[in-house]
């Protein structure tokens, strides 16, 4: 059977209120992304690498 490699780019935008951009980043840098991969279905999947441990804390602030 022939293999297929997947990559899914992600993309996570979190909206804050905040008293004024300085509280904002404060609120932020509390924000970690606790992410996993599931297989819902009966397939045999392998993941044969990902990058979910280098996730950075790393907010890009927008107005």
């Amino acid at each position: 059977m022939k293999e297929y490699t997947a990559i899914l780019p992600l993309t996570i935008e979190v909206t804050i209120a905040a008293k004024n951009q300085q509280e904002a980043l404060s609120f932020l840098d509390d924000l970690y992304a606790n992410i996993s991969i599931e297989n819902d279905g009966g397939q045999v999947i392998e993941v044969v690498n990902d990058n979910l441990g280098l996730i950075e804390n790393n907010w890009e602030l927008q107005d």
